[in-house]
């Protein structure tokens, strides 16, 4: 089986759980979309699956998630949504407090500017899988 393709994500509220939501979450690039659900196999009966991120610190768990967004449960049906049917890919670590606090130690940057009303351009977060359900996850630091 081969690995799938790595990605890096610049965290932004959401990611960093300081939406009102506080979700702590992502939804994966559109291009490699086909690539997720294919290994995950997520589909109709299985839209989620248990994955783990891998850090030098240790082994955190997290969730990928098939998102189908079809209209099929409006929350009001007064207003006409011109959105169309789609796909997303959903990766989260709400209620998963290990995670949470390993990505808060490392992005203290972050959420520092996010804070403060101010764009994020120092952080990234680097995503490489390792095989099956694993991810290698690293932090690296944009250089202006």
């Amino acid at each position: 089986m081969s690995n799938l393709p790595s990605f890096t994500v610049n965290p932004k509220k959401t990611f960093l759980g300081i939406d009102k939501n506080r979700s702590y979450c992502f939804t994966l690039e559109r291009r490699l979309l086909e690539l997720y659900i294919s290994h995950f196999k997520l589909e109709g009966g299985k839209l989620q699956e248990d994955i783990i991120f891998v850090t030098d610190e240790g082994s955190f768990p997290a969730t990928i998630r098939l998102i189908v967004q079809d209209k099929s449960k409006p929350r009001k049906d007064i207003f006409y949504r011109p959105w169309k049917n789609r796909d997303v890919i959903n990766i989260g670590w709400k209620n998963k407090d290990q995670t949470v606090k390993m990505m808060s130690e490392n992005l203290k940057i972050s959420i520092n500017l996010i804070e403060r009303g101010l764009r994020n351009n120092r952080q990234n977060v680097g995503f490489e899988h390792l095989g099956e359900n694993r991810f290698y996850v690293t932090f690296p630091k944009i250089r202006i």
